[in-house]
């Protein structure tokens, strides 16, 4: 795996999109097409819908800006699948860490139907179209719906806590950027994955695919963290670990 870097979140964090249309090569996007087809043969559940890319990054201590274009899911596809590619999809995500009243830390193995089957990772998900104000992203809006979508939860609830960027993660694997909030809850590890089981069951009485087929929570002490870092052996997002032993450094 390639190094990662984890940063305390600046003060701003601004993505702004620019309706530029991406300049993709032929055969670039020839492979991009026929690799497409391969894998949707092997799982017709993947859409091939928007996504964008990275294509300038200004950074100081106490702000990010990052521009993007718009791309697709074939582009991105191709790009975690091939790693070192040539014109790789370089996206940026928002994700979150739900941690509850007890102390410990939730996230999911992804549903066998998605593009990264069995892997670990925070709620969280793509920048897409609904999320724009005008020409900038609404980060907050961009994970609310995948908390709602995905955990069933809600930023602006009862048993919200606290809510706040927490980190940014960038280089890694593909070098995508994440910016990573944190939501506290006031709710036992296992209060909390009886919800989750709950909505999962919901979506599936209505016919939806659950993006997660399954909840882990690691209790945030050194020895728990470790121990589940060197015994489960799962594919997992770049970042999982590293946030994991971050949030339990003394």
């Amino acid at each position: 795996m390639k190094p990662i870097l984890i940063e305390e979140t600046p003060a701003k964090v601004t993505v702004t999109y620019d309706s530029t249309a991406l300049q993709l090569p032929l055969n670039i996007r020839e492979q991009h097409q026929k690799y497409w087809d391969t894998q949707i043969k092997q799982n017709p559940h993947l859409r091939n819908g928007e996504v964008f890319t990275i294509t300038q990054i200004n950074k100081t201590v106490n702000e990010l800006q990052v521009t993007v274009v718009k791309t697709d899911y074939k582009h991105y596809l191709y790009t975690i699948r091939h790693e070192d590619c040539s014109y790789p999809c370089k996206v940026i995500f928002t994700c979150v860490a739900v941690i509850t009243n007890d102390n410990h830390i939730a996230f999911g193995r992804m549903n066998l139907n998605t593009a990264t089957p069995g892997r670990l990772q925070f709620t969280g998900g793509g920048l897409d179209e609904s999320d724009l104000n005008g020409s900038v992203f609404n980060l907050v809006n961009s994970i609310g719906k995948e908390l709602e979508e995905e955990m069933g939860m809600h930023i602006e609830s009862a048993y919200t806590k606290s809510f706040i960027p927490k980190f940014v993660k960038s280089k890694g694997t593909y070098d995508s950027w994440a910016v990573m909030f944190e939501l506290k809850v006031d709710y036992t590890a296992e209060e909390l994955y009886i919800l989750f089981e709950r909505h999962n069951q919901s979506l599936i009485e209505k016919g939806e695919q659950p993006e997660f087929e399954e909840f882990l929570l690691v209790s945030l002490d050194r020895e728990s963290v470790e121990t589940f870092i060197q015994n489960d052996l799962s594919l997992k997002e770049d970042y999982l670990e590293p946030i994991l032993r971050k949030y339990v450094e003394v």
